[in-house]
């Protein structure tokens, strides 16, 4: 019998890039002065509408929270700031290059807005050509762990899910929803000794094996936990050739993932 296509999605921020710890809802709520439940509504907005340019987004806010004038500024700078901050993961390119070299579908399905996906194609021209479908929340109008999300990255596929995975770094917006659809997810924790980018542009300290052995490690059945893309452009290649997935030596206190597509 003939299987079907498989299909890998990847999520971009801090999968493929690097984001900066602090998110673009609460960035411009602090920029505004506004409260905690402010920022998580502007998050909710801008990852689930699209906006043309800062001037528009300001023009909504300032409906929705009856702001006054001189608000385009800080958003703008926010806005321009996100255009050129992501950095690519070491290994991204690699990884994803090595699974579309199996023939597998490519695509992308990750919670961002619009000047981000610009920094991302920016930060990894490489990439860009091999993805198939995008399915980046701003543009589908679902955010990840919405099941919708998945659903509508599964039909561009023309897969089921149980010929599909989804690689991510958020146990929660990731790997649980993906589970939840009968997809296999692979989790992609820090890789000790790798640097990050700061907002500022500069080098965050290396991840260490003791900070990440401290990670509340307790992955779901059907889970397969990987340490950065490195490891995990490894996993998947062993996953799509159909070869038992093994890994290092403590993977054992990671769970016990499944095998193969």
């Amino acid at each position: 019998m003939i299987r079907p296509p498989r299909a890998v999605f990847f999520d971009i921020g801090d999968t493929l890039v690097c984001r900066p710890k602090i998110g673009p809802g609460r960035r411009i709520a602090q920029a505004l002065g506004l409260s905690g439940e402010q920022a998580r509504a502007i998050t909710r907005l801008v990852f689930t509408e699209p906006f043309a340019s800062p001037a528009a987004l300001a023009a909504r806010l300032r409906r929705e929270f009856g702001l006054g004038a001189g608000i385009e500024a800080p958003i703008a700078a926010i806005w321009r700031a996100q255009e050129v901050e992501p950095v690519e993961v070491p290994g991204a390119t690699e990884c994803v290059a090595g699974v579309h070299h199996t023939g597998s579908w490519i695509g992308v399905v990750s919670n961002i807005w619009e000047p981000y996906e610009v920094g991302f194609r920016r930060a990894c021209p490489a990439i860009v050509p091999l993805v198939s479908s995008w399915h980046v929340s701003y543009r589908v109008s679902a955010a990840k762990p919405a099941p919708a999300i998945f659903q509508a990255a599964l039909e561009a596929a023309g897969v089921p899910a149980a010929r599909a995975v989804m690689v991510g770094d958020s146990l929660e917006k990731d790997v649980r929803p993906a589970l939840a659809l009968g997809m296999t997810a692979l989790w992609v924790l820090p890789e000790a000794g790798v640097a990050t980018e700061s907002v500022a542009g500069a080098a965050a300290p290396p991840a260490e094996p003791a900070v990440i052995a401290a990670l509340p490690l307790t992955p779901p059945a059907g889970c397969v936990v990987a340490r950065g893309l490195r490891e995990a452009h490894a996993m998947l290649l062993a996953t799509l050739a159909g070869e038992p997935v093994s890994g290092a030596a403590d993977r054992s206190r990671l769970g016990n993932p499944r095998g193969s597509l």
